[in-house]
């Protein structure tokens, strides 16, 4: 018998243990029910004006069966039995279930699972007004400088709560709090604009303002822009590169993270699908894929199908050893769940996705690193570009670059792009620092967004291809 019960934002074990029966009743070999609730407050300065303040809320639950090759989602936004029952029996009907007889009883039990993504200051008990307050004194350092002549920030801070049941018996939940003020100013000098950017984000709460006061925030953004006027065109041709702490984590992140991926495994459609057990690095680089880090932008205690989040090496001393998987594709291609299955929502189905992926810290001196290169360049952050996971190809635009000469930083340049090949550049690699640096953003794939961060040490690579903005 139906349960008569309304669910406002949450489900209970009787609930949610009637609508996985539902869900398996035709058939079927597995299913789930993920429950989310999302608060996110947004609030945006942009010309010295508050130009954005709101808040949205959205509830909402997904239930996937699972049966044989198939997979079927139906979503709703009415968390009623009558509604979780019906998306169960679609997502039944999707899946392509033939009768196989009464399913067994599911009886969940609840998981505990420690939060990892933790608010010491809320921000939900933080009024707009404090929020505002935080963007203008960003916006104020950074009008500050000569020759800044726009500045928009932006503060983003979101809490997550998550229930996941599955047919497994298992029920688990997970809470996740994030916070981010982005930064980006333009600059003008002598006909020539340039435009800076500064992020740094917290799986935490207004805590985030301890460490990244807004002020250092903006000055960063407009730094950043100023230098890039004084930017001239870069050398060109093969030479040594340094990334700076941080840097190199994009590098890691688009040119070997996505790659290992196991979506792409399995189609055999990234470079890493032939090179398992293979050198793909040098042996001074181990990788890692982190979602337990405490108070990591791409944290979570248990991933979206509701597996406890653990680190995963995906690169040990040089050696390609692991990859990044959900619930389909750790059947599919024989190996582990690494709980790396994270959707963007409740509306979207889990994919494998990197969390907070890095290279680990070395032993070399960030000083020394950068003392031994005769001619080359530093880069302090790359600012994205294209990326081929079929070949491990890719241009990557640097966000500020400065040449080096005979050990010392001697002029900024500007429009740099550096051409590479990830397996080739990270075998390259010959030192690594000890100072590992993380920079946070929002990763897209399939139209699924989800927060990352990504970080590196200092890290020299010995041969790149360095182009100019032509």
């Amino acid at each position: 018998m139906l349960p008569l019960m309304v669910i406002e934002t949450s489900v209970d074990s009787d609930i949610a243990e009637y609508v996985l029966a539902a869900a398996l009743r035709a058939g079927g070999g597995y299913a789930d029910l993920y429950v989310e609730r999302r608060t996110a407050a947004t609030v945006r300065l942009a010309g010295g004006y508050v130009a954005e303040l709101r808040t949205d809320t959205d509830v909402g639950a997904a239930v996937r069966v699972v049966a044989g090759e198939t997979t079927g989602l139906a979503y709703t936004n009415l968390l009623t039995a009558a509604a979780l029952t019906e998306a169960a029996e679609a997502a039944s009907a999707a899946a392509q279930a033939t009768v196989a007889g009464a399913p067994a009883a599911i009886h969940l039990s609840e998981r505990p699972v420690a939060a990892v993504q933790c608010a010491k200051r809320p921000p939900a008990e933080a009024p707009s007004s404090e929020k505002v307050e935080l963007l203008r004194r960003a916006d104020e350092a950074a009008r500050s400088r000569q020759g800044v002549r726009d500045v928009t920030a932006i503060h983003v801070d979101v809490d997550q709560e998550v229930l996941i049941a599955t047919s497994e018996g298992l029920m688990t939940r997970d809470r996740r709090v994030r916070t981010r003020l982005t930064c980006s100013v333009t600059a003008r000098r002598d006909g020539r604009t340039e435009t800076g950017f500064d992020g740094p984000g917290l799986g935490g709460g207004l805590e985030l303002y301890d460490g990244e006061p807004p002020e250092r925030i903006g000055e960063r953004a407009a730094e950043r822009a100023l230098l890039a006027l004084e930017g001239v065109d870069p050398p060109t041709g093969e030479m040594v590169v340094v990334l700076g702490p941080g840097g190199g984590g994009l590098l890691l992140h688009e040119a070997c993270g996505h790659g290992l991926e196991a979506d792409g495994l399995d189609r055999d459609s990234s470079i890493y699908a032939r090179t398992v057990g293979q050198p793909v690095a040098s042996p001074l680089v181990t990788a890692v894929d982190d979602p337990s880090r405490p108070g990591g932008f791409g944290s979570y205690g248990v991933d979206d199908e509701g597996q406890p989040s653990t680190p995963t090496v995906l690169i040990d001393q040089g050696t390609q050893v692991g990859a990044l998987t959900d619930l389909a594709t750790a059947r599919s291609v024989g190996g582990q769940r690494s709980a790396n299955g994270r959707r963007a929502s409740y509306a979207d189905p889990p994919l494998p996705r990197m969390s907070n992926t890095y290279v680990q810290p070395g032993a070399d001196d960030p000083g020394d690193v950068l003392a031994d290169v005769k001619k080359g360049l530093y880069v302090t952050r790359l600012r994205g570009g294209d990326v081929n996971i079929a070949t491990g190809d890719f241009a990557f635009s640097a966000a500020e670059v400065f040449l080096v000469e005979h050990g010392r930083l001697t002029r900024p340049l500007t429009g740099v792009t550096l051409l590479g090949n990830g397996p080739a550049a990270l075998s390259a690699v010959d030192a690594v620092g000890k100072d590992l640096g993380f920079i946070e953003a929002l990763c897209g794939k399939e139209d699924q967004w989800v927060p990352v961060s990504y970080g590196a040490p200092t890290l020299r690579i010995t041969r790149l291809t360095v182009a100019g903005s032509g």
